[in-house]
């Protein structure tokens, strides 16, 4: 497998500065909804419930004036936590100019009196979810929640931000599922019609086997579906199709037909192997390419719809990207759980089962330190925190979901030693770098 490396990085890269420029903070993970897609509710979990206390929060004092952004949301509901506002108005006083601190909310509980609240504390962005403008389809994504309910916190967020002559920024937050994909157009209309700023758009990660039939993509690189498209072309000027390939290759007797098709599938494999492109022909000749075509009209009128709108729009990839960017560390982002817990990422940040494909991984979360031990700045700069990021950007790593071998010894458990390129870091089988997920930040 050929090396895949990022050269434009320098010690200018936010990586790799003496301190964290995007800090992720989880002020709870209590919730009052229980969403099937959250990972609280994948099947082994274990979580313990809790608030960040003020001496937590304190803790990451040091960090706040070099902070670029402050993200008050982990797995638990931000509204839930009694000193939301506080957190955030000490955080915009030690940040500099141009920082912002903003949360994501399901806005169940977002009323009058805490949209007042939470605009004077001077609040940067609010994203609220909302997966559908069907109040039947929204109860089925997220039960026990009301889209009228998230109205009404629009409304009162507005009417807030209108009459203090603050211009915090209002989102909204779309996951696409195969029983909502078709409102997401619509879901724009619905935001913009409601003076929301921007749309963040995402995947959704299956956390339950009984979710991976509900995930609109698949594990197929962009590359090797470009490489399949190529041959595909070249076999059907032939007459042949490449995807037959598994129900004749090894037959003893082939006709000149079904040997055209080995022979094409071969100089694939061969192509592939030169341009270091991962293949997985099983997967990649069940791709349901009718599918993947309804996804990007999709995509494109979702598109349109922002930009008449003047809405900020982020989509994710139709397929995964091969040219791997991991934004989070990249971006020098930091998270810190309830109880001060430090990890790198998203994906590391709790421990869950995922599934894509049919294939299992278990995670479980990368700690590497305790605010309650050390201070955040010794945590960023240990010697295991700064090799980790290094590691990362090396971007040297296999596409284990797109794998032949499906997800090896290696990976597939949650004690994660090392993957086949003899890495550190469990990257291989993130799909967070390959751009199929979005959030805040």
């Amino acid at each position: 497998m050929m090396m895949r490396m990022n050269t434009t990085l320098t010690q200018e890269t936010p990586a790799l500065r003496p301190y964290p420029s995007k800090i992720f903070i989880e002020t709870t993970t209590r919730c009052n909804l229980q969403c099937p897609m959250c990972l609280k509710q994948s099947q082994n979990g274990e979580f313990s419930e809790g608030d960040m206390s003020p001496a937590t929060f304190n803790a990451l004092l040091p960090a706040l004036s070099t902070a670029e952004a402050v993200v008050l949301n982990g797995i638990g509901e931000p509204l839930l936590h009694p000193s939301l506002e506080d957190f955030i108005r000490r955080a915009k006083e030690r940040m500099g100019r141009g920082g912002w601190v903003g949360f994501q909310s399901n806005g169940q509980l977002m009323s009058c009196d805490r949209a007042l609240s939470l605009v004077k504390a001077g609040v940067d962005r609010v994203c609220l979810s909302v997966d559908a403008v069907s109040p039947d389809t929204f109860r089925g994504i997220r039960p026990g929640g009301e889209l009228a309910k998230v109205e009404q916190a629009i409304a009162v967020f507005n009417e807030a931000r209108r009459g203090n002559g603050a211009r915090p920024e209002l989102g909204v937050e779309f996951v696409l599922r195969r029983d909502n994909i078709g409102e997401l157009p619509e879901t724009i209309r619905w935001a913009a019609s409601r003076h929301a700023d921007f749309i963040i758009v995402t995947h959704l990660f299956p956390y339950h086997p009984s979710l991976v039939s509900q995930a609109v993509y698949d594990a197929n690189m962009d590359d090797s579906v470009s490489l399949m498209h190529k041959y595909a072309k070249a076999a059907g000027t032939e007459g042949v199709d490449i995807r037959r390939y598994h129900d004749i290759f090894m037959k003893y007797r082939k006709s000149a037909g079904e040997r055209k098709i080995v022979s094409l599938v071969e100089s694939m494999v061969a192509e592939a192997s030169n341009r270091g492109i991962s293949l997985n022909l099983q997967q990649l000749f069940s791709k349901d390419l009718a599918w993947t075509r309804k996804l990007e009209k999709i995509f494109f009128e979702a598109k349109c719809e922002a930009m008449q709108a003047g809405m900020r729009i982020s989509l994710p990839e139709v397929v995964p990207r091969s040219a791997r960017k991991c934004e989070f560390v990249e971006e020098g982002s930091v998270f810190v759980s309830w109880d001060g817990s430090v990890h790198p990422c998203y994906f590391l940040w709790h421990p869950c089962r995922c599934f894509v494909n049919g294939m299992e991984k278990e995670v479980k979360p990368k700690i590497l330190g305790n605010l309650s031990q050390r201070g955040i700045l010794e945590i960023w700069n240990d010697p295991a925190f700064v090799s980790f990021r290094q590691g990362v950007l090396r971007y040297d790593y296999p596409f284990c979901f797109n794998c032949s071998f499906a997800l090896c010894d290696y990976v597939q458990g949650g004690n994660f030693d090392q993957d086949c390129h003899i890495n550190a870091e469990p990257c291989g089988v993130c799909l967070w770098c390959m751009d199929i997920f979005r959030c805040l930040k």
